[in-house]
């Protein structure tokens, strides 16, 4: 019963998704045709399509999901339970400012308490948060928190370094710039992760 209950669901929010892209596509449509352009162009005939397939499915897909499961692995005795750096996760988000694209990197760091992760879980949770129109430091914030929170861990420390394209494309135009953002909570020594990293 449960089991065809899901189903149900699926099938209704993919039909709300559906009908997102297609309210998304005829907006986009409008915009088009405002700056000029003719949509009976091959080129730009299904640009309004493609637009809404990879705002919905893509880069605001984490509006859309439910935030993932963390994997945790109890540790023994025998385990070593100081810091644990995940270092060098690629991602890209939307800035929601100007709806163009910010990228780099993310180095994730935790205590533990008595569990820990599975590595590509940070990556699914940065992934999560980042898929949708963002600020970094709400960004970096959200992910922290969220790690915190599922991991009940003694302190998380997430860094991320990222370039933004609205400063590399438009205004002033700062091609080679970078913005790096932080997180702290609970028991983390912020000098002891920078300190690890920079010795690899």
């Amino acid at each position: 019963m449960s089991k065809n209950y899901q189903v149900d669901v699926d099938k209704h929010r993919e039909l709300d998704l559906e009908g997102k892209r297609q309210s998304i596509a005829n907006h986009f449509a409008r915009i088009i045709e405002d700056l000029g352009l003719d949509l009976n162009d091959p080129s730009i005939k299904d640009t309004p399509q493609r637009v809404a397939k990879m705002l919905v499915n893509e880069t605001c897909n984490g509006l859309f999901s439910k935030p993932p499961e963390i994997t945790t692995f109890p540790l023994d005795d025998s385990s070593s339970r100081d810091l644990v750096i995940i270092e060098g996760i690629p991602f890209s988000s939307l800035c929601e400012h100007h709806f163009q694209p910010f990228v780099g990197t993310v180095t994730i760091a935790y205590l533990p308490g008595d569990q820990v992760m599975g590595l590509s879980k940070g990556a699914r949770v940065l992934d999560y948060f980042a898929s949708r129109p963002q600020i970094q430091e709400r960004l970096t914030n959200q992910v922290a928190n969220y790690l915190f929170e599922q991991l009940h861990a003694k302190g998380v420390f997430v860094l991320i370094n990222a370039e933004h394209y609205c400063m590399k494309v438009r205004g002033v135009k700062k091609h080679n710039s970078s913005t790096i953002t932080t997180a702290i909570i609970g028991e983390i020594d912020k000098n002891q992760i920078l300190t690890t990293i920079q010795m690899k």
